[in-house]
């Protein structure tokens, strides 16, 4: 005669496998977002062989943030071409080949986006076609302004490990949407509403990748004020160091 599983035994059973559950999945989800975190860094190491190669050969000088042209008519953003642009709207052409760290990257697919960038969430908003740059370029370096110069790498040789140069970014100039931050610079006052700056995104257990201009990546926690707009996946607001400040821009 077949012996049947008693209610206390069932009960038994249920508990332990609730107690390993509860034990295991916050261990999975941290695997998870370790995970994340080392694909955001090999992405950031792979956009730092691309600084050093475009360095190397424009004479030490920082690419624009974007250069508009004629022939052919458009703007060429850092992280790609937009025809006939600057344009508005979403899904914007973009030809990311022509971008300014192109030749020197491996590739420039969707694949070299932070993974934890809310992409799939509803606030986000699409400007362009193709995915082109979750990680933020310090607007300090690479002006856009035609009549300035970009900044050179020798002005930063004494502090070249303490000046960004792409970090996790985030920007709110469709508030209360996001959009991806393509460039980040300090913000004065980032607790107000009015400031739509591009953020850096504290998006790993509120802590931002920064890749510094000699080449190392750090985890950066958050610690100043947060823009107050919703944001997913983690807080935004300035890069800053222990004493704060924005020496980390290069001031």
């Amino acid at each position: 005669m077949k012996r049947a599983f008693t209610l206390i035994e069932v009960l038994v059973v249920t508990a332990v496998i609730a107690l390993l559950a509860g034990l295991l999945l916050p261990a999975l989800a941290q695997a998870r977002n370790q995970g994340r975190r080392a694909v955001c860094l090999a992405n950031l190491r792979q956009l730092a062989i691309a600084t050093t190669g475009y360095l190397d050969e424009n004479r030490d000088y920082f690419w624009r943030y974007y250069v508009d042209s004629t022939d052919p008519k458009g703007r060429s953003w850092w992280f790609g071409f937009e025809p006939n642009g600057p344009g508005s709207g979403k899904y914007r052409p973009l030809d990311k080949t022509r971008a300014a760290l192109a030749r020197y990257l491996r590739s420039t697919d969707n694949g070299l986006q932070c993974p934890s960038f809310p992409y799939e969430d509803g606030l986000y908003f699409p400007k362009f076609a193709a995915r082109s740059a979750s990680y933020g370029y310090n607007l300090l370096l690479g002006t856009p302004h035609p009549s300035r110069p970009t900044r050179r790498r020798a002005e930063f040789r004494n502090r070249s490990a303490r000046v960004f140069v792409f970090a996790d970014g985030v920007h709110f100039d469709f508030n209360p949407g996001i959009n991806e931050g393509h460039y980040i610079e300090y913000a004065a006052n980032p607790a107000s509403l009015t400031s739509k700056t591009g953020y850096a995104h504290f998006r790993h257990n509120r802590r931002a990748q920064v890749l510094f201009l000699d080449g190392h990546a750090d985890a950066l926690p958050l610690r100043g004020p947060t823009y107050p707009a919703l944001t997913p996946a983690g807080p935004a607001g300035n890069l800053t160091g222990p004493n704060g400040g924005r020496t980390l821009y290069g001031d």
